[in-house]
């Protein structure tokens, strides 16, 4: 070979595209109909490219909306087949999967669904309750605070008394009657008409033991639980609760409030004096 052919093979050699422009060309490719890449794909003996990846990226696509319905059930039976699908086919054209693992792959609908369809508050808010309660599923396994250990704690400590939630309570404010139509959807009944608030209503998702719940807060329930996990010890807790109510029976109403997280599990024993 010439050294005018070895420099125009080296030439043709370094204006290959590099594996990881190649994956995103493919990518683009599969999710927005960008067919560039076809030409550094080669043609099957029996299929030509264009179709062999056009079953390819109808399968990739395809797999993805069955994960966001798999993670989704009862929005999808919420909104049937023919909404839901394309609902979903937006999400994935709109934010492509970056992870071999697909478990998280539809962790951002919530998001996608208000930015994309902000008259479809609803929507989002039974896609976040769906996906707080996966997390909640998912979140570390840390040993519940007990009554014993409270009983541990002395007296004159109580006031300062920080409490720690567990790490798969969460706490959600809704706009829309979102709890009532995925409580209807997990009774199998039919749901009611969509409401707004003009308050929020408060939701707390969290895992009892292995099996993850869903509540409804009261509004001074939901001012104390915001306050506690943000480090407001117990004493203050108190003061603040007899501001939203009657200051007399504040205490035993906190208490009250205490009593029913540990009870439920809610709190991590890592709580501290």
């Amino acid at each position: 070979m010439s050294p005018v052919e070895v420099k125009h093979a080296r030439e043709a050699e370094s204006s290959k595209p590099s594996l990881s422009e190649l994956q995103d060309a493919f990518q683009r490719a599969i999710m927005l109909g960008d067919d560039a890449v076809l030409h550094n794909l080669l043609d099957n003996s029996r299929t030509d490219r264009n179709v062999l990846f056009g079953v390819y990226r109808h399968a990739y696509v395809s797999r993805l909306v069955e994960v966001v319905r798999n993670d989704h059930p009862f929005l999808h039976r919420y909104l049937a087949d023919k909404k839901f699908d394309e609902l979903a086919r937006s999400y994935v054209a709109a934010r492509p999967s970056r992870s071999q693992n697909a478990r998280w792959f539809s962790h951002g609908l919530p998001e996608f669904i208000e930015e994309a369809y902000p008259n479809a508050i609803h929507i989002a808010e039974l896609a976040g309750l769906e996906r707080a309660l996966s997390d909640a599923f998912d979140a570390p396994d840390v040993p519940p605070l007990e009554m014993a250990d409270l009983a541990a704690v002395p007296v004159e400590s109580w006031a300062d008394l920080i409490l720690e939630p567990h790490p798969s309570a969460r706490h959600l404010a809704f706009k829309t009657n979102a709890h009532a139509l995925w409580l209807a959807l997990k009774n199998d009944e039919t749901p009611p008409p969509v409401e707004s608030y003009p308050v929020a209503e408060n939701i707390l998702t969290w895992r009892d033991g292995s099996t993850p719940k869903v509540r409804r807060m009261s509004g001074e329930e939901a001012m104390m639980w915001k306050e506690a996990i943000n480090g407001v010890p117990f004493g203050a807790l108190c003061e603040l609760v007899s501001i939203y109510d009657d200051p007399e029976t504040a205490p035993l109403r906190a208490a009250q409030h205490l009593q029913t997280w540990i009870t439920s599990g809610l709190l991590a024993k890592s709580a501290s004096a």
